[in-house]
């Protein structure tokens, strides 16, 4: 805890939990390695627990993969903050064996759950077959031990070696299927936590983050075994850090097909913090839910 808290001076640290990925260091750099005292408390985990820990209540904001929004009531998102992939995303990989319409099995990136409701959806129009999925750790050789493809996420699939085989990177499958930009994850808010303290902290962060790519490219070429210019191009050309008015009609549009798909229960707008319960964003129009 921030010793700013312990001293009893101001109000406790908000909780925050954010993805240990390289493509969401830079929404976090300003909390890793800030130049001074920060009111956040950050965790770091997978995507899969940002969410759980939200839901659960043991954070009051986290990075969230944006399928999760439908599946945990009363959230907000801050605005502005995400991360998406304007075209193809390098870090969201199928690798297969055979050609996507013959793929009959798929294991999943076990942390993942946005990725893994986007390649359901793409595979149900792309395969010839009922596709099985099966949840795995992110290893690559094991899981086409057990399955035709692959999904993997983040860090494991910039260090994949696919050569041989297939890959399908699933922004740029989502792209030429929609035309849009696809949102991976942002900022979801725990009902009855007010980030309006912490809210420019975020976007401090994210402006440090952004003017460091370099630096934080440099600093994780040792530990995933990658040339620092490309981990740098990765962060510049392939991730996006924005959530602007094509990130939100793109999340309308997935999560209007992830409903159709059966994957979750109804479809909704994202609402924003600080606009009223129902104030839509007009993407809905002529579309049934």
């Amino acid at each position: 805890m921030n010793p700013l808290f312990q001293a009893g001076l101001g109000m406790p640290p908000a909780r925050i939990a954010s993805v240990h990925y390289l493509n969401a260091r830079p929404l976090v750099r300003g909390f890793t390695h800030g130049l001074r005292p920060s009111r956040i408390e950050l965790v770091q985990a997978s995507p899969a627990r940002c969410a759980q820990c939200l839901e659960s209540g043991s954070v009051d904001v986290a990075l969230i993969p944006s399928i999760e929004y439908l599946r945990i009531p009363g959230l907000t998102v801050l605005p502005g903050m995400a991360i998406a992939s304007p075209r193809e995303a390098r870090s969201v990989l199928l690798i297969s064996r055979v050609a996507a319409p013959e793929i009959r099995s798929a294991a999943l990136d076990a942390s993942s759950r946005t990725s893994a409701a986007l390649l359901r959806i793409l595979l149900s129009r792309r395969s010839r077959h009922p596709v099985a999925y099966r949840e795995m750790e992110p290893d690559l050789e094991r899981m086409l031990q057990h399955c035709d493809a692959a999904l993997l996420i983040g860090d494991a699939a910039l260090r994949a070696s696919a050569a041989g085989l297939r890959v399908y990177d699933l922004a740029a499958e989502w792209y030429a299927m929609t035309g849009l930009p696809f949102v991976f994850a942002f900022w979801a808010v725990r009902p009855g936590f007010d980030p309006r303290e912490s809210l420019q902290e975020l976007h401090d962060s994210k402006q440090q983050g952004l003017a460091e790519r370099q630096a934080i490219a440099r600093e994780a070429t040792g530990e995933l075994g990658l040339p620092a210019e490309e981990l740098e191009t990765y962060l510049r050309s392939h991730i996006t850090y924005d959530l602007g008015a094509a990130e939100l009609r793109a999340l309308w549009l997935f999560y209007r097909l992830a409903r159709e798909s059966a994957l979750v229960d109804s479809a909704r707008e994202v609402r924003l913090h600080g606009t009223p319960p129902g104030a839509g964003l007009g993407f809905q129009a002529g579309i049934g839910r």
